[in-house]
């Protein structure tokens, strides 16, 4: 609060109570023979320091810096494993603090799931968000803002996830490999998507996989329920490796994903490292993108 001006005021005669003034504002009267104690605080109840306080006559000024409202809190995923067994699994993106956020001290916006028992439920945000310019209230978007997902500037090949911060691959199926070799190509893995050059990739985590899916991919083409734009389509019981390792106590095992088309749901398993599947879905943090 800056520039507060308190004032004294009052009937003509002896008063034990005088009235005081905020920016001009009557809050009400005081005692006149206590003193009056001034705290400032934000509209979080957090406390203001003053840069400086005058007092003329009447009149207290006092000065404080208040932060300007800028950025979004974002929900950004966790990383759930601490054991590294390569370069760029989980543990190793933990261990480098891939996973660190601090979100903006006093954010403009909070990236947060519309309160709602609707079908809308995680897929539509509270609080509009913008990308590229575009700003709505979906959840998942391409990276031009729209859900689009255009073959044109490549446009097709991610989703950006406005809740998390994520930008996820769409395509990438079919391709039959390994844990490490689906590790190695996501580090390798470099594309531009609408003029902009995407090169620091990862495979998917369980967690990242929970964060994005949830439970709501039904069937291999996952398609946002109000706008009924195809959100994902996997192959049929497409399967997928993640970059953590849950069975620590076996190191030859990675988890990993698949649609199961007999009950419908996305679920996970283990297999060895040394499998080949199918399906490599790549994560990259493009917090950046999103105000």
């Amino acid at each position: 609060m800056a520039g507060v001006d308190i004032t004294g005021g009052g009937g003509a005669g002896i008063s034990l109570t005088k009235d005081i003034y905020v920016n001009t504002s009557l809050v009400g009267p005081f005692d006149a023979t206590s003193d009056v104690d001034v705290f400032l605080e934000d509209t979080g109840g957090n406390p203001i320091t003053p840069v400086s306080s005058v007092l003329v006559g009447n009149d207290l000024t006092i000065t404080a810096n208040i932060p300007v409202p800028s950025g979004v809190a974002l929900q950004f995923p966790i990383g759930d494993q601490y054991i590294s067994y390569r370069t760029g699994d989980t543990g190793s993106r933990v261990q480098n603090a891939w996973f660190y956020y601090t979100p903006p001290s006093y954010p403009a916006k909070f990236a947060k799931l519309k309160n709602t028992t609707g079908a809308e439920y995680w897929y539509t945000l509270e609080t509009a968000l913008t990308v590229n310019g575009v700003t709505s209230t979906e959840r998942f978007v391409d990276a031009s803002g729209i859900q689009g997902w255009s073959m044109l500037n490549n446009l097709n090949l991610s989703v950006v996830d406005k809740l998390t911060g994520l930008m996820f691959t769409r395509t990438r199926s079919g391709l039959s490999k390994t844990w490490n070799q689906s590790i190695d190509d996501a580090l390798a893995y470099s594309v531009v998507i609408n003029g902009n050059t995407y090169s620091d990739w990862y495979l998917m985590s369980l967690q990242e996989a929970i964060t994005i899916f949830g439970n709501y991919v039904t069937s291999p083409t996952w398609v946002d329920p109000i706008s009924l734009q195809t959100i994902y389509a996997f192959q049929n019981s497409a399967t997928m490796h993640f970059s953590d390792t849950k069975n620590q106590g076996f190191f030859d095992q990675a988890t990993y994903g698949f649609i199961n088309t007999t009950v419908r749901d996305l679920q996970f398993s283990i297999t060895a490292k040394g499998t080949s599947l199918n399906t490599q879905i790549f994560v990259h943090d493009v917090r950046n993108l999103i105000s």
